[in-house]
């Protein structure tokens, strides 16, 4: 299993050329319209990584607060959003935002709160319930708490042949009370071995042998948008 924390600490430029090829289709785009509409938004973002929902908020957003735990990281998002002053980004960790409360219209992380059932095996409930009160704080009444995870990457149908995030999912909906719908977000690439290199880096030699194996070029993907009201 590849080391996560490491790959966000010491490769942001290898994370952004992989994420660059997600949703080739702009399936969450759309999705993040219906369940978060409008323009003018507020958006408050954990986890943001190098700005991959930071790039869908930002243009029908008055302004954007990224944050993630990973300096590297937000030093590609800052370079990105260098021409965009209504876009902030900053390092804070999920359960300490520097934004006051009620201040925006939209909390949202994306593939950052499941990594604590692998990071903290015996306390991710209580990690995941800290991090959505954290996220619930700076949104206003009236507002949406959006949460994004992964469902699976190389399969057709969410957690096909299982996968650990389905007790994430299971306590987000059952334990938390949010929304849920999954979403296809396919990778395209220009070639196979495009793929197989760029995927195999971030998820491992066992993804990049199945995407050899079916000569995908578009390589596909599950996802889960997850939303409640404030």
């Amino acid at each position: 299993m590849p080391d996560y924390q490491e790959i966000y600490a010491n490769h942001a430029d290898r994370y952004e050329a992989l994420v660059s090829h997600e949703d080739h289709e702009g399936h969450l785009s759309r999705a993040l319209a219906e369940v978060a509409p409008g323009t003018g938004l507020r958006v408050v973002e954990t986890g943001a990584g190098t700005g991959r929902l930071t790039r869908l908020f930002a243009p029908r957003s008055s302004r954007v607060d990224a944050f993630d735990g990973s300096a590297a990281m937000m030093a590609v998002a800052r370079a990105t959003f260098a021409a965009m002053p209504h876009v902030q980004c900053g390092v804070a960790l999920h359960q300490a935002l520097p934004v006051p409360d009620a201040s925006a219209d939209v909390g949202v992380e994306g593939w950052a709160f499941g990594h604590a059932l692998s990071w903290n095996a015996a306390g991710w409930q209580a990690d995941v319930r800290a991090w959505v009160a954290e996220l619930e704080r700076v949104v206003r009444p009236g507002g949406v708490l959006v949460l994004i995870e992964t469902m699976g990457t190389g399969v057709e149908a969410p957690f096909e042949g299982g996968h650990s995030l389905e007790p994430f999912h299971a306590f987000v909906l059952d334990a938390l009370g949010f929304s849920h719908r999954a979403l296809r977000t396919d990778y395209a690439f220009a070639s196979v071995d495009e793929a197989a290199q760029t995927l195999g880096f971030f998820f491992g030699e066992r993804l990049a042998e199945r995407v050899r194996a079916h000569q995908w070029r578009v390589v596909p993907e599950c996802t889960g948008l997850y939303w409640r009201a404030r």
